[in-house]
């Protein structure tokens, strides 16, 4: 019998009327560069999460001890906890609904033999190639982290099921030294070693250092907007997934409660939320309450049909869960996202840009996270973009501000829709023309 089984058993012994346990273990490694290595770190972590139930009083309890003296006493603790906590009128079971989906490309095997040397060698490498070709510049920061992690779940109706997952994440970050101020970066979330392309990571942050170099800002004016797929992939799925997220929706902080099956966007937008994209950042099997992950439809042809559950909320609309839980060991299950995805359409950027007579290309802003999902009111100061002129990118344009309203924006104000769907962390999107934003300049 595992550790979990142990104690939703001792949990049950103790009065409980239902018991989970969640349990977490993982490996990090961080490195922290610059010019040169800075750091490497790598830790070994566990905690074991144990939620009591006892009629409608809730308690957790949490460990980073995983022995089973330890974690009796945090089954004691979490019971003790349920017994002195007033009722929650909206509980009504944990998930009884345990199952696993097929996915494929959540976890890479060549992990477990990545050494010091193959790991420092690659990050040298890109930090070399930065500057090949004579580029001036330098690196200023940089970091990777490469998570192995081990996920179980177990509670009373089901035995424990388990799954493995990694995810690497790195960003690399350089300065122009001759010609002016202007700096790049870029970054980069994979599944799997073998995709950690540091030679592209760092050409594209290089160039772009060396590009804004003469970059300064326009007129205050009402022009498209052209934004880089990992841009808009940030900033729709902050702006969507925050509206369509069911506490968000329980509480009163989304717009969306009352427009289900309502035409909320333009036809040409579907977004789905796939927890079972193969290679995708946020595939697994199951979500943290052992609820089996799937492919949900959001929008579908600007319809929005759906919001995404935990079991939790799922129960107090009496609808399904979409598997969609996430939790750390020591924290309550909360609807997230899994991968968040923008379906692309069939032009590419270069077209897109050919067919703009005068517009802004956006490469990368600052305080985008500022921005209003329950409102719609977005905005962000661009660090990075060009000025489109004649359907050619022409002068470097930074410090200036864009604005609009998101719901606005998703009905009737989208020109056009790329075909170059990309990642940044879990959100995905192409590049997207938006036909007009207020941009306000010098």
């Amino acid at each position: 019998m595992d550790l979990g089984q142990l104690a939703v058993k001792k949990a049950m012994k103790l009065g409980a009327d239902e018991a989970e346990v969640y349990i977490l273990r993982k490996k990090i490694t961080d490195v922290m560069f610059a010019s040169e290595i800075e750091s490497f770190k790598t830790v070994d972590s566990r905690g074991l999460g144990i939620r009591v139930a006892k009629g409608k009083q809730i308690g957790l309890h949490a460990t980073s001890i995983l022995t089973e003296t330890e974690v009796g006493r945090a089954v004691e603790k979490a019971v003790k906890i349920a017994e002195v906590t007033p009722e929650d009128p909206n509980w009504n079971s944990l998930n009884d609904k345990f199952g696993k989906t097929s996915v494929k490309g959540n976890y890479d095997d060549s992990l477990k033999n990545l050494d010091y040397d193959k790991i420092i060698d690659k990050v040298i490498g890109g930090i070399n190639r930065a500057t090949e070709n004579g580029r001036k510049v330098k690196v200023t920061r940089g970091a990777l982290t490469i998570n192995d992690s081990e996920v179980s779940v177990t509670n009373n109706y089901y035995d424990t099921q388990t799954y493995y997952g990694s995810y690497i994440t790195t960003y690399m970050m350089t300065k122009a030294v001759e010609g002016g101020e202007s700096t790049g970066a870029e970054s980069l979330q994979v599944r799997y070693w073998k995709d950690l392309n540091y030679d592209k990571i760092a050409d594209y942050a290089a160039e772009q250092a060396l590009m804004y170099v003469k970059a300064k800002p326009i007129d205050s004016v009402k022009l498209p907007v052209i934004m880089r797929n990992k841009f808009s992939a940030f900033l729709f799925g902050f702006m969507l997934g925050s509206n369509i997220n069911s506490e968000n929706i329980q509480k009163g902080r989304s717009t969306f409660a009352a427009k289900l099956n309502t035409q909320i966007a333009d036809e040409r937008i579907t977004v789905i939320d796939d927890g079972t994209m193969p290679n995708g950042v946020r595939t697994r099997a199951f979500d943290s309450e052992g609820h089996p992950t799937q492919k949900t439809t959001i929008l579908e042809k600007g319809v929005l049909k759906n919001f995404i559950y935990d079991s939790y909320r799922a129960k107090k609309e009496n609808v399904k869960s979409s598997g969609n839980a996430r939790r750390n060991f020591n924290t309550l299950p909360v609807p997230s996202t899994n991968n968040f995805i923008f379906k692309p359409g069939t032009t590419s950027l270069e077209d897109m840009i050919k067919d703009t007579k005068k517009g802004l290309f956006i490469e990368r802003t600052i305080g985008e996270w500022l921005s209003r999902p329950s409102s719609g009111e977005m905005n962000a100061t661009v660090t990075h973009g060009y000025l489109i002129e004649n359907g050619e990118l022409s002068k470097a344009v930074k410090n200036v501000i864009i604005a609009g309203n998101f719901f606005e924006i998703i009905k009737d104000k989208i020109d056009t829709i790329g075909s170059d769907l990309s990642n940044n962390g879990h959100m995905y999107s192409p590049a997207i023309k938006i036909s007009e934003m207020t941009i306000a300049g010098k």
